[in-house]
């Protein structure tokens, strides 16, 4: 066991859905800060419709680029991770999932974030309305597996969630 002690806690910034922290923490080999973005938390859904994999291209500032994700955001203050699953699903897709189970739970980057992620995924699905928030800009694509699996090979798959999930899906389908 490593044991650590926080020293000091600042809140350097709040937003409206992270904040960031600086602590200073005393550890075996001395004095150090850590600087850390702490999350509400987050879902992502692996939906299935027949044989494809439901899908969401976005534009991601962060990373400057455009992403083909699983469908994904984050809890809102008291949500429970499935209530949140079904209500981003429809959001970003238009489909209400008929079962959801989840799959497992793990953590984005914890590096330099406290953001859990709950991995769902979604089957009988039943077409919905899609109510996509503002900086939502989404393409929705049905992907087969196979397919994904080339993608996630040649690299064109960049999303940690989205693999993650895959993975979870992928282990639970193949292990007995």
């Amino acid at each position: 066991m490593i044991y650590v002690t926080v020293e000091e806690r600042k809140l350097v910034f709040k937003g409206s859905k992270i904040s960031v922290i600086v602590e200073k923490i005393s550890g075996e080999r001395g004095v150090y800060e850590a600087e850390i973005v702490k999350h509400p938390g987050a879902v992502v859904i692996l939906p299935l419709k027949k044989d494809k994999i439901i899908m969401v291209e976005q534009y991601r500032p962060a990373v400057e680029e455009n992403l083909l994700e699983l469908p994904a955001g984050t809890l809102e203050p008291g949500e429970d991770p499935f209530s949140c699953a079904a209500r981003e699903l429809e959001e970003e897709t238009g489909y209400k999932p008929g079962k959801l189970e989840i799959l497992g739970s793990f953590y984005a980057s914890p590096g330099y974030s406290n953001e859990k992620l709950y991995a769902f995924i979604a089957e009988d699905l039943i077409l919905g309305e899609r109510k996509p928030e503002i900086d939502e800009d989404i393409r929705v694509l049905e992907i087969g597996e196979d397919e994904l699996l080339r993608m996630i090979e040649r690299g064109e798959i960049k999303d940690s969630k989205t693999l993650s999930t895959f993975f979870l899906y992928y282990m639970k389908k193949m292990l007995p």
